[in-house]
């Protein structure tokens, strides 16, 4: 009787050993999302790697900033994670080759402190999130999520991305705006004014959809990244952008 139960028990557990794995493999085959990371410190690498793949993601990981690009060239990836300490040269770099292959791609900047000039610098070169470090992995992950649904989200739109202004073309696909060259975080912000135009669009929108967070970073950030665009549309004559003091923006054609 008893040599009878623990050969059911044995079953059991290949049975669930067995479940498991299927279940990891169709989730790899279907649904699995692909995250590739860079970071100088290995075992750090190896942790976060290690802990996404439990959690059924595909993971690319590498200590070497040059491999990224070709990296990403070949596969395709649904959010980076990259070092903060990458130079300031070699961050914006990279970071622009990334949105050059993946209009949208989510990037999250991994840091154990980074000064507030250091946040600005990496959100105004197209990061979409920063994450000090040591954090609860359960609570990088949400992050990631939630910046993967929003780009999801973006790519399923059918909004026009080109709009022209006093004879002056904006075009939110090659960040452009007449003859000036705007940054993807630049063009995403005006793009989504341009979009919602005459009506108001609150701060906890544009940050939750920009930069995945509505933090006090962010929220400086934003404003920075307003009164860039405000010099920029000085261009066009009609368009302006008007602050609703506690709620957030407007984008006003004065022709209308």
């Amino acid at each position: 009787m008893q040599q009878t139960i623990t050969n059911y028990l044995c079953f059991f557990i290949f049975l669930l050993a067995f479940i498991n794995k299927t279940a990891r493999f169709l989730l790899y085959i279907f649904v699995m999302k692909t995250i590739l990371i860079c970071h100088h410190d290995p075992s750090y690498v190896a942790l976060l790697g290690d802990y996404l793949r439990e959690k059924g993601y595909q993971v690319f990981t590498m200590i070497d900033p040059s491999q990224v690009v070709a990296k990403a060239h070949t596969n395709s990836i649904d959010l980076c994670i990259l070092d903060a300490m990458l130079s300031d040269d070699q961050a914006s770099q990279l970071t622009r080759q990334l949105i050059g292959i993946y209009h949208r791609l989510p990037i999250m900047v991994v840091s154990p402190i980074m000064s507030r000039e250091e946040q600005l610098y990496a959100y105004r070169n197209g990061a979409s999130d920063y994450v000090v470090m040591p954090t609860d992995m359960e609570l990088l992950v949400a992050r990631m999520e939630a910046l993967i649904r929003l780009t999801e989200k973006d790519d399923k739109s059918d909004m026009p991305t080109s709009f022209t202004f006093d004879n002056i073309e904006f075009d939110g696909v090659r960040h452009r705006l007449g003859n000036k060259e705007l940054s993807a975080r630049e063009s995403d912000l005006l793009l989504l004014l341009i979009q919602n135009k005459g009506q108001l669009v609150l701060r906890s929108y544009i940050l939750q959809t920009l930069w995945g967070t509505d933090d006090i970073y962010a929220s400086r950030s934003l404003a920075v990244f307003i009164n860039r665009i405000r010099k920029y549309l000085t261009l066009c004559h009609n368009i302006h952008i008007l602050s609703v003091r506690g709620k957030g923006y407007k984008l006003i054609d004065e022709k209308q």
